[in-house]
């Protein structure tokens, strides 16, 4: 049974992603029609491409101790609210991790220019005396890609902080500790499963990550990712493209596997009520290690009017810290809107007016519009059928217990976590002399790869919260499978089968990279409209395009608590009165 469920996605993933993977590779390993190192030959000995690999895992490693940082003082205070506040913080969490990485870049640009209103707000404080230059070079980068990456970091940290048992910290308080020293010895040992998994995922994406370096960044951010596009795209060194992308996938898979047993937590069928700390006794207290042990002895008079001193100015500067993590989150936002009804005729802010003239002039042109036509299209095919193929998958996953259970999980979410640049180019190599080029099956199929996990991911959470008692009464009434499947269990998991769709949607909808490498004449996605707009023109259509993007998404998000609230009701309705 578990076969047959996983049969489609296995057979998709093994056409549209492991078979391109693996000639990637092997093209790598080939030249002239025999086998040759000639190309791994010239990178190792290229001066060049080992800066780009050293500013890339340099990127990458401060991006994410920076995320790491930043988050962990909003996902701890998320953790202490009640639950509709915590919901709604984590729904503005999850807002610019829905939003299109375009739209949140093209907004840095325009915070951080020379006349942007970070710039102008320093100058009036007196904070400086000219405007800093903070885009296009590494600065930007930095900015812009914490910014995107955040909401990676604060999911995990928060959904482990939210099982720590809070009894264990209020134990180390009555026995004479300081607040912020049974944090220190309790809290954060426990919470760091949470650090590991953020951790993990900000930096393995953070690799191999493209639209924010390349649109906000100059001549001495060029990374790894970029220099693979350059390769394929403008000088057509097609052998060390391979190369390199197949050296950018084996470090991403080696560290994947690394972390293997933590990424494949959610499989875990033991109960999460408590989490005990890394290394710790099954009291919950942190196994002592010597050095620090002696260490804390010899400091415990100044380490303790220290902690004292803390615990005073713990909670303001806990909420103060948590609510700038949040305006950094929310910061693009505040001017992509008024730039959208802007009234001027090219790129000002403040607008000096407002008015509808950009909505207006988007609505004329037929290029965005035909864009947009064509984004719909095929990333809503693509949603529909990452759902067909991934719920059955997640059922299996989760209901079936086999040998190969884990290695298919961590085959099924690789896309998450393998750089999309390696994934597009081993597509453009498989497809390359075919008429799949510029075709709208080949986005099709990419979103597809891109979308299912997702769908995957999702599906397994509402399947590990499904409560299978009702499965089981439905059953003991005479309930074929089928039925109790199409009555019961399927009802239940719609608001998860529409947060699954959504996700797979936005993943398609908002994709650029393997427009980079698919498009054609004919087959040309909005988001490549608007990465050609910011790159030639930045102009405010694209603030125009981040309005109604940011409607649609309330639309759907709104259908989903439409879904989540009145079903629910309406069979109990039905149930009540057959």
């Amino acid at each position: 049974m578990p076969i047959l469920l996983l049969l489609p996605i296995v057979i998709l993933f093994s056409v549209g992603y492991v078979v391109p993977l693996a000639q990637l590779v092997l093209k790598s390993l080939q030249l002239d029609g025999g086998w040759s190192l000639k190309s791994y030959i010239e990178i190792a000995n290229s001066p060049a491409f080992l800066w780009i690999v050293l500013r890339t895992l340099a990127l990458a490693a401060t991006v994410t101790i920076v995320c790491l940082l930043i988050a962990y003082p909003l996902a701890y205070a998320i953790s202490k609210c009640p639950p509709r506040p915590a919901a709604f913080l984590l729904l503005i969490v999850t807002l610019p991790y829905l939003t299109s990485v375009l739209i949140r870049t093209y907004a840095w640009i325009v915070l951080l220019s020379p006349n942007g209103p970070i710039n102008q707000l320093l100058l009036r404080l007196g904070v400086i005396s000219e405007p800093l230059q903070m885009v296009f070079n590494s600065i930007g980068v930095y900015i812009g890609m914490v910014q995107v990456q955040l909401p990676l970091m604060v999911f995990p940290l928060y959904a482990v902080l939210a099982r720590v048992n809070p009894s264990l910290a209020k134990a180390a308080q009555s026995l004479g500790s300081p607040p912020t020293d049974a944090f220190l010895r309790v809290t954060l040992p426990a919470s760091m499963p949470g650090v590991i998994s953020g951790c993990t995922l900000v930096f393995l994406s953070s690799l191999g990550f493209y639209i924010t370096p390349e649109l906000l960044g100059g001549p001495d951010s060029y990374l790894i990712a970029q220099g693979i596009s350059l390769r394929v795209l403008i000088l057509g060194n097609f052998d060390e493209a391979a190369a390199q992308s197949s050296i950018l996938m084996l470090a991403v898979i080696t560290v994947f596997l690394i972390f293997r047993q933590r990424i494949a937590e959610e499989l875990d069928d033991r109960p999460h009520d408590n989490v005990s700390p890394t290394g710790t006794t099954t009291s919950g207290l942190s196994t002592p290690w010597p050095i620090l042990e002696q260490l804390t002895a010899i400091l415990h008079g100044p380490s303790l009017r220290l902690h004292e001193a803390f615990t005073v100015v713990r909670r303001p500067l806990l909420y103060l810290m948590a609510a700038l993590t949040l305006l950094l989150l929310i910061l693009p936002f505040a001017v992509v809107i008024p730039l959208a009804f802007s009234d001027a005729p090219y790129l000002t802010f403040p607008p000096p007016g407002y008015s509808l003239r950009w909505f207006s002039s988007l609505l004329r042109n037929t290029q965005w519009l035909n864009a947009l036509s064509f984004s719909l299209k095929w990333a809503g095919l693509s949603a529909l059928l990452s759902v067909g193929i991934g719920v059955p998958a997640a059922f299996a996953l989760v209901r079936y217990r086999f040998s190969a259970r884990v290695p298919v999980y961590l085959l099924l979410i690789s896309p998450l976590i393998v750089p999309h640049v390696v994934i597009a180019v081993s597509l453009f190599f498989a497809l390359a002399g075919s008429s799949l080029i510029g075709n709208p099956l080949a986005f099709a199929l990419s979103y597809t790869i891109i979308g299912a996990p997702y769908t995957v991911v999702v599906m397994i959470a509402g399947l590990k919260r499904f409560n299978r008692t009702l499965e089981l009464a439905a059953a003991s009434l005479g309930s074929s499978p089928l039925v109790t499947l199409r009555t019961v269990t399927l009802p239940l998991l719609l608001p998860t089968l529409a947060s699954a769709a959504i996700f797979a949607f936005i993943v398609g909808f908002d994709d650029v990279v393997f427009g980079l490498f698919l498009s054609g004449p004919t087959a040309t996605p909005l988001p490549m409209r608007m990465w050609d707009n910011i790159r030639l023109e930045i102009s405010p259509q694209i603030a125009v395009i981040a309005v109604l993007f940011l409607i649609v998404l309330a639309l759907l998000l709104l259908l989903r608590l439409f879904v989540s609230a009145v079903l629910p009701g309406r069979r109990l309705e039905e149930s009540a009165h057959p």
